[in-house]
């Protein structure tokens, strides 16, 4: 009878956490479709050959930032925002040309996207360490078992 309270109580507990994983990807999804509507929005408001480049970034960062929340690093989203913003601040002060100002920006990004990609490699490499630990530290450890009755632990 105990065996079945507790099989009842793990099959409760593994379906209330996939059922909040499966809202929390419906939360996602339904930020990225407000993100990307936004972002089009800014898009008809400040159509290409503008020179409002900071009231188009400030529009395109509000856009993204809809989906902070659910980014893996939210500080390096925050410094690609910084960086857009600072880019159009000195084009359309005419201190770079367009061509400078992608530049810049393309290469802070990419340095952005190298920091994210580092911190997972560096995350799992974590997570490979921790299990290759346990292991060795069950393989070191004795095992020993004793008999009862019709029971056997081991520990």
């Amino acid at each position: 009878m105990r065996i079945f309270l507790v099989l009842g109580l793990c099959a409760l507990l593994a379906g209330c956490g996939l059922m909040a994983r499966k809202e929390r990807e419906e939360q996602q999804a339904a930020a990225k479709a407000q993100s990307d509507a936004a972002m089009a929005e800014c898009e008809v408001q400040f159509p290409k050959g503008g020179k409002r480049y900071i009231e188009k970034t400030q529009c395109q960062n509000a856009a993204i930032t809809i989906i902070r929340p659910f980014v893996p690093y939210p500080d390096l989203l925050d410094q690609d925002m910084a960086s857009r913003m600072a880019v159009a601040e000195k084009l359309q002060a005419g201190k770079i040309t367009l061509a400078e100002a992608n530049l810049e920006q393309s290469t802070f990004h990419s340095n952005i996207v190298a920091e994210e990609q580092r911190r997972m490699l560096s995350n799992r490499s974590v997570g490979a360490q921790e299990s290759a630990a346990a292991a060795a530290w069950r393989a070191s450890s004795p095992v020993s078992c004793t008999k009862y009755g019709n029971t056997v632990n081991c520990y």
